[in-house]
């Protein structure tokens, strides 16, 4: 039996100080650190908002969730506003039986994250 699975894509763009990352495919232990690092450099950089795109992902292992855990975390801490937009079967199920719906800033499609993140109230940041 061959196993046909569909590697991610991952694509960055850029608006108005929002950064969306968009994942298209599967994403698993073996391609979730790419994810990570896609989602932490803008946050870490102070980007004024950070939208996860997973509305096209596929299929996602637990390690999905625990990076969007530590996105979020991050966000908090830096004052970025954060938003994912999951899909329905392959990311947002799982998370609604985690549990982790109620503690991610999980909204129904890209159009509605972004609308969040660019809502947010602007913080001023640190500068350490």
């Amino acid at each position: 039996m061959t196993e046909h699975r569909t590697a991610p894509e991952l694509s960055t763009r850029t608006d108005a100080g929002i950064v969306t990352v968009r994942c298209t495919g599967e994403v698993d232990l073996g391609t979730a650190c790419r994810l990570r690092d896609r989602l932490l450099a803008p946050i870490r950089a102070g980007a004024r908002g950070v939208v996860a795109d997973l509305t096209e992902t596929t299929f996602c292992d637990s390690t999905v969730f625990s990076v969007l855990v530590e996105a979020q975390r991050d966000a908090d801490e830096r004052n970025v506003a954060f938003a994912i937009a999951p899909g329905d079967t392959a990311v947002f199920r799982p998370l609604h039986i985690l549990g982790l719906d109620r503690t991610l800033p999980l909204h129904r499609g890209r159009a509605a994250a972004r609308a969040a993140v660019a809502e947010a109230p602007v913080v001023s940041r640190r500068v350490s």
